[in-house]
């Protein structure tokens, strides 16, 4: 069994190195291709942007936060102190820029971290609330960025590719919160283990307490993203590209399309790069200036993973309360 089990641990490590292996051999042809100097030019110039940039994605970790609030539903005020949010928030920052599938892996950081205040199983529900909204709203801005796509290169394969993204990641998100509202699920998992069945219906109580498709979470995942479209612009400014709405749009579903391609590459590295530069002439930019734009929203990421592995060692949590909540 051990032997098994180390076995696979190898196996998914060496999956992860290989993919990590050819995201680098991305770009580094792309970097080979474009001219390491003339990158270097259009990062330098754009290096003024940064902070606004920064402030950005702070206001989008605090948009994230909002919607977690609301996925807990109405007892969220009596469950969750606001300071062990936001710690929990940025943390869940970090892990989802470097782990495989990091959105769901964010997802379970926020549920651990919870927890200790709301309970496993309000917990359990607002982390798969928290992702069957996070595709629903990716879906529904996906609409207007294939919408612009449209109007810049017609049925282009990224106009086509959004269609698809969008319809997909609505479907998806929407059976999860079916699935998790469901009493079968709660009955199947009982025949395997009482215990199981037990906490699932539990879940699915929690999950019950909100509707199918809550407003809450997905209004503020919706900020999140027309937040990203402003950094989007914000960085074709900073290099050079066009800029303007559609553009933006543009480069927010290339970005989506990359995310959801490269779900299992380590933060996303050759992935968006490839993406970018795919899409570079419907974003407006020139091969240079559209991998500029995908890696100064590496260094972005990179910013914000060392402040949230930063955060646990000087942002202590206070303690939970003594009993705390199953149901």
């Amino acid at each position: 069994m051990l032997e098994r089990t180390a076995a696979a641990s190898a196996l998914r490590w060496g999956v992860r190195l290989a993919f990590a292996a050819l995201g680098i051999g991305v770009v580094a042809s792309l970097v080979r291709q474009v001219g390491a100097g003339t990158l270097y030019l259009i990062l330098r110039g754009a290096a003024p942007w940064l902070p606004l940039v920064v402030a950005l994605e702070a206001a989008r970790v605090g948009a994230d936060a909002l919607a977690t609030y609301a996925a807990y539903g109405p007892t969220a005020s009596k469950l969750l102190p606001v300071r062990v949010l936001a710690r929990a928030s940025l943390v869940a920052r970090a892990v989802s820029s470097i782990a495989p599938a990091g959105r769901t892996a964010a997802e379970a950081t926020k549920a651990a971290l919870l927890a200790p205040w709301a309970g496993a199983a309000a917990a359990t529900a607002a982390a798969a609330t928290g992702q069957a909204m996070t595709l629903v709203s990716g879906g529904i801005v996906s609409v207007p960025c294939a919408a612009a796509a449209y109007v810049i290169s017609g049925a282009s394969p990224i106009t086509m590719a959004l269609v698809v993204h969008a319809a997909l990641l609505v479907a998806v998100g929407t059976g999860i919160r079916v699935a998790m509202r469901a009493p079968w699920l709660g009955a199947l998992a009982g025949r395997l283990s009482r215990r199981a069945g037990e906490r699932l219906d539990a879940v699915k109580a929690r999950a019950c307490e909100t509707s199918l498709l809550p407003p809450g979470p997905i209004a503020a995942m919706l900020l999140g993203r027309a937040i990203q479209v402003a950094q989007y612009a914000i960085l074709a400014r900073a290099v050079g590209a066009a800029t303007g709405v559609s553009r933006a749009l543009v480069a927010e579903g290339a970005s989506m399309v990359a995310l959801a391609l490269g779900a299992f590459v380590p933060a996303q590295v050759g992935v968006s790069e490839g993406a970018f530069a795919w899409s570079a002439d419907v974003i407006g930019a020139t091969l240079p200036q559209a991998l500029a734009i995908a890696l100064l929203a590496h260094a972005l990421e990179a910013f914000f993973v060392a402040v949230g592995a930063v955060v646990p060692l000087v942002w202590r949590a206070p303690a939970p309360p003594n009993e705390r909540p199953e149901h």
